[in-house]
């Protein structure tokens, strides 16, 4: 018992010692990995089609989102495989509980360790303990990714039926609509499987941003924001690094001259903070 408290309260202290970090540094910051994204998949295509808004009904869009991914070289790759491993593990109805195995808690470990020998995870780092945020070591932040982001607590009520990584990465339904989904991956694969059904895209802007509306598994997501094309690693330490930075505030950033705002909200249970949403 005494050890678990220790390493909690040390944890806190790093939280909240951290430097402000002012949005030129996460400028300086995100542009750097960014452009140092060697696994970004750079040959990906979108086919936008009919412009519409959150409340439409109807469907503009008559093809898929994704006109073009070349699967079999991108997903091959372990940050991407790893990524895949993990999305079926969810119940994606918001109150119905989650229940991990051993088997389901190994692909978290896998996709760790696999995101941890990135150039892109190892600059998330430095930058981190630069600020206060974390320690020197890999072990120092794979501790606080575990809880941001694979910790489950309740969305609503008091059943554990969530997580940050289901939320964002792998998108829940509640009784009206779809909560959550804003990765480029998960919206890629579910169209191949006939699962979505895009309907028309809201807004696009540089670099690779777009607001979809659509469906997924009956349920429709009135405006679903995504950037495209970036490596698994990539979203990971973006997020973080705004939750981390401006937790509960819009992050604002600019990448090679192009202006990005990403939102994030904890949520606090058991204790610890987790991720509730994050967004662009």
């Amino acid at each position: 018992m005494y050890t678990f408290c220790f390493t909690f309260f040390a944890v806190e202290v790093l939280w909240y010692a951290g430097a402000s970090v002012s949005d030129g540094q996460l400028s300086d910051f995100m542009a750097t990995i960014w452009n140092g994204d060697t696994n970004a998949a750079t040959s990906v295509r979108v086919n936008l089609q009919g412009h519409t808004y959150s409340g439409s009904t109807s469907d503009r869009a008559s093809s898929s989102l994704f006109s073009y991914v070349n699967d079999y070289y991108y997903f091959s790759r372990p940050t991407y495989a790893a990524l895949i491993r993990l999305l079926d593990n969810y119940n994606h109805v918001v109150g119905g509980a989650e229940h991990s195995n051993y088997e389901e808690d190994h692909e978290v470990t896998s996709f760790l360790d696999a995101i941890s020998k990135t150039s892109v995870m190892q600059k998330t780092l430095q930058f981190l303990h630069q600020h206060g945020y974390v320690g020197s070591t890999w072990s120092s932040l794979e501790t606080q990714l575990r809880r941001i982001w694979f910790d489950g607590y309740p969305r609503h009520g008091h059943v554990t039926d969530s997580s940050g990584f289901e939320h964002v990465f792998v998108g829940e339904t509640d009784s009206t609509e779809v909560v959550g989904f804003h990765n480029w991956i998960q919206f890629h694969l579910q169209e191949k499987k006939g699962n979505l059904d895009y309907m028309g895209y809201i807004f696009s802007k540089q670099p690779n941003i777009l607001g979809a509306h659509f469906r997924w598994l009956s349920k429709t997501k009135s405006l679903g924001s995504l950037m495209y094309g970036t490596s698994p690693e990539f979203d990971i330490a973006m997020y973080t690094v705004c939750f981390f930075a401006r937790t509960n505030h819009k992050c604002n950033f600019s990448v090679n001259g192009h202006n990005i705002q990403v939102q994030t909200y904890d949520i606090n249970h058991g204790g610890g903070i987790h991720l509730g949403t994050a967004h662009l």
